[in-house]
């Protein structure tokens, strides 16, 4: 098991950052390693993802949440829990953590690390200019 953490600021209210991470049909808008998404129920979707240029497929089940602090998606192969906490100023600070199961996702010639560490970068940015590019709407 891979275990990867990172966390951005986001420029919106607690409740706003929480509103886009539990809506899964969302993601493909700001997850750069999420090429499909097709909702299955309430609070379950089938992703398709690019995890170091690997098709992975997967049921992503919306786990645990707490309105305005927590988002916990689990699935066979990855999990995502994203702690959310009013930033002094203004914002959101939000913290995630990845587990990716490397045995589901064999990676050659890649570190998988490296590959978790840069998809959880590239989608904490994406989380934060989808964010506060709704926020201006």
């Amino acid at each position: 098991m891979i275990i990867m953490r990172d966390g951005v600021r986001v420029g919106v209210p607690p409740m706003s950052a929480y509103e886009h991470l539990v809506h899964f049909e969302e993601y493909p808008r700001f997850m750069s390693s999420v090429l499909s998404l097709t909702p299955l129920a309430r609070s379950v979707a089938r992703m398709t993802l690019d995890i170091g240029g690997r098709r992975v497929e997967l049921d992503a089940v919306l786990a645990g949440t707490e309105p305005g602090r927590l988002v916990h998606w689990d699935s066979a192969v990855l999990t995502e829990t994203f702690r959310l906490e009013e930033a002094a100023g203004r914002g959101t600070d939000v913290f995630a953590v990845v587990e990716l199961d490397e045995s589901q996702v064999p990676m050659v010639g890649q570190a998988p690390e490296e590959v978790l560490r840069s998809r959880l970068r590239e989608d904490l940015k994406g989380l934060k200019r989808f964010c506060e590019e709704s926020q201006e709407d």
